[in-house]
């Protein structure tokens, strides 16, 4: 068996892009407004916190992807800029220096030898 592990990392930027596709595609998941900033926090588990200023409100509002939320969004902008995903794959979450990474890995089976070389 071989495992193929890749690890594509998503600056806070990026996770912004990534949230403003999530609500285009999924309305009700994400608040309209402005993102002004996003944040990771991994304790208990992992979850992505999205700043939002409401249009005419005072006061910033934050609400927060769960792990599969913010999973659905980073890979929602890995297809928009072609960034390859095998569908076979395990993908998971990981916190990355104030950021969020997607894990991928997918285990290949090495069948029988063929020929002698």
């Amino acid at each position: 068996m071989i495992t193929e592990r890749r690890q594509i990392i998503f600056s806070n930027e990026a996770l912004k892009d990534a949230v403003a596709l999530l609500r285009e595609a999924h309305p009700e998941r994400v608040p309209m407004g402005a993102i002004r900033r996003v944040w990771t926090v991994a304790d208990p588990e992992t979850q992505l916190v999205v700043q939002i200023e409401q249009a005419g409100a005072r006061t910033l509002h934050e609400h927060a992807l769960n792990e599969r939320e913010a999973a659905a969004a980073v890979i929602l902008l890995c297809r928009k800029v072609r960034i390859p995903l095998p569908r076979s794959s395990d993908k998971f979450l990981e916190t990355e220096s104030g950021g969020l990474s997607l894990v991928i890995t997918k285990r290949i089976p090495i069948g029988p030898q063929q020929g002698g070389a």
